[in-house]
């Protein structure tokens, strides 16, 4: 590939990590750092690519700052593994219990000893407030499901002191478990991850723009508000593939032509993020929602007629998939168009 526009390549690292400075749901964090300061757990939830993790981050931050504690961050997913899944609850416990030494180490405490049986108990030792961050706890799904109930469990039974904020996926094959052993848990705050507002998406889109001179127009950034669904991850890419058309000393005001030319699914494939942006949709579609879910989908997108639970209805409107502002409709062109498309069997995919 020749040389990139330096502003591609900013785009391309927040879409794989989003710096503070560009961070959205600002209000969001603070409601959710509020439930944890005032001794509630905290369960965020939503689909792949929303950005729960950014949302975790900054939630524990907040609190952090509400109440002078202090926080740490736990990835559920095995490092050593290409597919991150867990081989044993004990595994899982272990990595936790190096995490929480760490931690330890950090604050000064190095006389306490952590229980690996129980890693978090031993933070009730301390005089602060503690938070605890657990993402990705979809892998625990890897593990027998009579081992994932007494884990949650212990993980969510805390000292006073010690909140814990997770990140439960949405996907067909946990949803019933995390309702049953977190959602419906007494004690637990419980929030959808929405999309972006419009405001939210400008600072997004134009403030790494700014520091190279460029800035996207107001009909451009109509135009990734419609394609993308203003889903910060969808509209950060998307800035970043037209900024990988950009002259390398480009400056001035980027158009909607950039934008409408990349909602094309030959277009986007030719690259790995693009790539990424379909496989995402399809990955969403096909395992990760319900049958009801995916029928409003499929429905929604070819104009047809039925009958959907009102329960469907209510989780992809909560999730920022269906819009209702005029009627109900899916909440994006480039993911209404794929759902259209495996709807009518243009795209064929492979059922898990």
């Amino acid at each position: 590939m020749s040389e990139l526009h330096p502003l591609a390549e900013r785009y391309l690292d927040a879409v794989y990590d989003v710096p503070p400075e560009l961070r959205a749901r600002k209000g969001l964090e603070d409601e959710l750092a509020s439930h944890l300061t005032a001794g509630s757990q905290v369960c965020i939830r939503g689909f792949w690519r929303i950005g729960k993790t950014t949302l975790l981050k900054g939630v524990l931050q907040r609190a952090c700052e509400r109440s002078n504690g202090a926080a740490l961050l736990f990835d559920v997913r095995d490092p050593e593994r290409e597919d991150g899944l867990p081989q044993s609850v004990e595994a899982v416990l272990q990595r936790l219990s190096v995490k929480v030494t760490e931690f330890l180490k950090a604050v000064g405490a190095i006389d306490l000893k952590v229980d690996v049986k129980s890693p978090l108990a031993v933070l009730g030792e301390l005089a602060a407030p503690i938070f605890v961050g657990l993402d990705e706890l979809i892998a625990l799904s890897a593990l027998p499901a009579e081992q994932v109930l007494p884990v949650l469990d212990l993980l969510l039974n805390t000292p006073r002191n010690v909140r814990v904020a997770v990140v439960a996926h949405r996907h067909r094959d946990v949803d019933a478990l995390f309702d049953t052993a977190i959602v419906q848990r007494p004690g637990v705050a419980t929030c959808f991850v929405p999309p972006i507002a419009d405001d939210e998406l400008v600072t997004l889109v134009n403030t790494p723009a700014a520091a190279f001179n460029v800035s996207f127009s107001n009909e451009a950034l109509g135009a990734i508000a419609e394609v993308a669904g203003n889903r910060p991850w969808e509209v950060v890419t998307f800035c970043a593939l037209a900024a990988m058309k950009l002259p390398v000393g480009f400056t001035g005001e980027v158009g909607p032509e950039a934008i409408e030319a990349l909602v094309n699914l030959d277009t986007l494939t030719e690259v790995e993020e693009g790539r990424a942006l379909v496989d995402n949709a399809l990955r969403t579609l096909v395992t990760a929602l319900t049958p009801a879910e995916k029928t409003l989908l499929e429905l929604l997108a070819v104009g047809g007629e039925g009958e959907v639970p009102e329960d469907a209805v209510a989780a992809l409107e909560l999730a920022g998939f269906i819009t209702t502002t005029d009627g109900y409709a899916i909440n994006g062109a480039l993911f209404a168009g794929i759902v259209q498309g495996v709807a009518e069997g243009a795209i064929k995919v492979a059922v898990e």
